[in-house]
């Protein structure tokens, strides 16, 4: 058998990279978005036996890593990350795990650390529920309260201190605002909901982003304003669509238009950066 290799991936490694990806579509769409719409613009390495490329890991600019290795042999990763900053993993829990060990990160502090459930939708078998006198916009309809809105979220569900989440939910709703990919709902001339994409490919999208204020919830707008762009969507050619879900409220309003369990995700994140010891 031939050893496993771990190295720098080059832009000539791209298509190679997507192909992989794609075979684990549901648990890589932000490496698959990252690298279908910036190149490797993020850093990203690569696992290859002979020819074949077994795996990958990026790097994001804010220092997240991202595994998609099933098979890897984590050893070999520390190495290239000695002496680098580490904020936090993201993608499939049994590899974040062993990725978090093999870096010497098992004791890091946290500041979050969430295995969520995983759901996948052919959009042939949406289900739209009651949208009568509702209505999406994009975000410039009321930027201060999809600002306002993203703040509140990353404290709540992200584990943001209150003081710096407004800076990062106006940095983080610029992007989504430029990008396209997120709306507004509204009842009447009321915002109600914000829901968007996080990530897409070709064909598939990832759901992101999705916040209704707590006065408001438990009135089905959450799954209104994400079914609703996903019918938008689905105009464009996109055909299916994932996502991860905070909390079992979320997970019943996914399930209610047609999206059904398949996969988990982790999301550990440490207090600060950690640096990889050698």
């Amino acid at each position: 058998m031939t050893p496993a290799r771990f190295r720098k991936a080059t832009q000539h490694d791209a298509p190679g990279l997507l192909q992989f990806l794609a075979r684990h579509e549901a648990l890589s769409m932000f490496p698959m978005n990252n690298l279908l719409g910036h190149g490797l613009r993020t850093e990203s390495f690569l696992f290859q036996s002979g020819t074949q490329i077994t795996g990958y890991l990026g790097l994001t600019a804010d220092h997240n890593l991202m595994p998609q290795a099933p098979d890897a042999d984590w050893s070999l990763v520390r190495p290239w990350l000695a002496d680098r900053a580490i904020a936090g993993l993201i993608g499939p829990p049994e590899q974040c795990k062993a990725l978090q060990h093999a870096l010497g990160l098992d004791d890091a502090p946290l500041r979050m650390h969430a295995i969520e459930p995983g759901f996948s939708l052919d959009l042939a078998d949406l289900r739209l529920p009651p949208v009568d006198g509702f209505r999406i916009t994009p975000l410039s309809a009321d930027l201060a309260v999809a600002i306002q809105w993203r703040a509140a979220a990353l404290v709540e569900t992200m584990g943001f201190a209150p003081q710096d989440a407004p800076l990062i939910a106006h940095d983080q709703v610029q992007r989504w605002q430029a990008e396209g990919r997120h709306r507004l709902l509204w009842q009447g001339n009321r915002p109600v909901s914000l829901a968007g994409f996080n990530a897409q490919t070709t064909q598939t999208v990832q759901i992101g982003g999705v916040y209704t204020p707590p006065a408001l919830r438990n009135l089905g707008h959450a799954r209104r304003a994400v079914s609703m762009i996903l019918a938008e969507a689905q105009q464009t050619g996109i055909k299916r669509a994932v996502l991860f879900a905070a909390n079992d409220a979320a997970a019943r309003a996914y399930l209610a238009i047609g999206f059904r369990p398949s996969h988990s995700f982790a999301l550990i994140l440490f207090t600060e950066p950690q640096k990889v010891a050698a």
